[in-house]
């Protein structure tokens, strides 16, 4: 093949000079590629002396994560699109996971046509180890159990997934099992723009750890109130103690003397939290589900 500066049909001529540089650009590539794999290196010796102070503790971080993705896309990356920070990101986070602990992942995809699956795969990494059920109680059964380290499950609300008129899994999340209680630790995605080809579908991540804050977060709350009292009263409990409910889904059990309400709020609520006890008409404490990141917006970019 020639070098001259021939021009391709349908497209600018390319200079001798500009032809003449790509091995200089090439050696150049080369050069950073080694540095990319050096920094990356020197962070998993960090993140090998960070799992031995944490004792047992596990791995999973989905709030510290959120918090430095937001902190790295607040920062100019120049052509560097937004997707591809996220995208690099999300698999050094799933290497760094990896480096600690041997995580397992069960997936509900009611539909079983890997939406949800795709989901998982995109925030949790690609080569990450998941097993795929139709139910959400199978996958919460695989965290209970210790089989699985978190499980993805469509948001709460849109029923069970097996046809059925339950109000889905939610509410069992306020039972106590073996290991504790089930949390929300997650949303996905957490990135809102979707490029074609990205999963669409919305989902939960609960694990049997609690949430760890984000500096922008959602929290879920829990709570027991009679049976035959209205959700506008539900509401108007939940506002006087100091909490803006942003969604509000009640079970009510055929027969049962309590209704179930589960309601989001801003920021990250703790058991310390004074509004808790002031939450009137309650039939038991109020309890808090878990908590996830604020998903990041297209304007939030740099």
């Amino acid at each position: 093949m020639s070098s001259s500066a021939e021009a391709i049909p349908g497209t600018e001529p390319v200079s001798a000079a500009v032809v003449d540089s790509l091995p200089a650009l090439r050696e150049e590539l080369d050069t950073l590629d080694d540095r990319i794999l050096d920094l990356l290196t020197e962070r998993a010796q960090v993140v090998k002396r960070v799992a031995a102070t944490k004792m047992g503790a596990g791995p999973l971080r989905p709030g510290r994560e959120a918090a430095i993705l937001r902190r790295l896309l607040g920062r100019p990356h120049g052509p560097l699109p937004t997707p591809a920070v996220i995208r690099i990101w999300r698999e050094i986070f799933a290497s760094s996971i990896a480096q600690q602990h041997n995580v397992q992942v069960a997936v509900c995809d009611p539909a079983m046509d890997g939406r949800f699956q795709a989901a998982a795969r995109e925030h949790l990494g690609a080569l990450t180890p998941m097993r795929i059920y139709r139910s959400p109680s199978q996958a919460i059964g695989e965290v209970v159990d210790g089989r699985a380290s978190v499980a993805i499950l469509p948001l709460p609300g849109e029923g069970a997934g097996d046809g059925s008129n339950s109000p889905g899994w939610w509410p069992g999340l306020l039972q106590q099992n073996t290991k504790g209680r089930i949390h929300v630790v997650a949303r996905l995605p957490f990135w809102n723009v979707r490029p074609e080809g990205a999963p669409s579908v919305q989902a939960l991540i609960v694990a049997n750890t609690p949430a760890d804050p984000s500096g922008e977060d959602i929290s879920l709350l829990a709570v027991e109130m009679e049976s035959q009292v209205s959700l506008g009263s539900l509401s108007n409990a939940v506002t006087g103690a100091g909490f803006r409910p942003l969604s509000i889904l009640v079970n009510r059990p055929a027969g049962a003397p309590v209704a179930q309400l589960l309601f989001e709020v801003e920021g990250f609520v703790t058991p310390d939290d004074p509004r808790l006890a002031k939450i009137a008409g309650l039939q038991s404490p109020a309890l808090i589900v878990g908590a996830y990141a604020v998903a990041i917006a297209e304007e939030f970019a740099a």
